[in-house]
């Protein structure tokens, strides 16, 4: 199999642990967003909230994670760093796609509810138990994806169950 040039291998990590730090902070600015949104004083100020929460997903997030992956995966098949050779990288590989499916497939669109509910809506969600369920949802799938991420960020660096230098 061909591999990648020292300089494209550099190039294509670089790409990747930027994608990868572009998700993880979006995410942390997305649960702080989440957690100053029930002081929001007016409509106005709360759909604002929860729009740069929707547009942070859509645009940053979303992207970034998909990029993470792709980049991800032409590095380990152009690279020494095999997946089947590697436990630490099964458990990246874990982590990236449980995170995107359950994005994708489940905090997405509730993110893209909860947004609508709101521009209908206003404030008065803030008394709507279903709203407080759903939004604390939002919020601690946020920060809990990012503390995932994190945990990828300690397996590239410490590779427990290396097998390939």
């Amino acid at each position: 199999m061909k591999t990648l040039s020292e300089k494209s291998e550099k190039t294509l990590k670089v790409i990747h642990l930027l994608s990868m730090s572009f998700w993880t902070v979006s995410l942390v600015i997305m649960f702080a967003i989440g957690l100053i949104l029930p002081n929001a004083g007016t409509n106005e100020a709360f759909y604002l909230g929860h729009y740069i929460n929707y547009i942070i997903d859509f645009l940053i997030v979303t992207p970034a994670a998909i990029l993470t992956f792709l980049t991800g995966l032409i590095y380990s098949i152009f690279t020494k760093w095999k997946v089947p050779k590697n436990t630490w990288l099964k458990y990246k590989v874990a982590i990236t796609l449980l995170l995107i499916i359950l994005g994708t497939f489940w905090l997405g669109p509730l993110l893209r509810e909860l947004t609508e509910e709101v521009k209908v809506n206003g404030i008065s969600l803030l008394s709507n138990e279903n709203y407080l369920k759903n939004i604390k949802i939002v919020n601690w799938f946020s920060l809990t994806n990012a503390l995932l991420l994190v945990i990828a960020y300690f397996l590239s660096t410490f590779k427990p169950g290396n097998q390939v230098e």
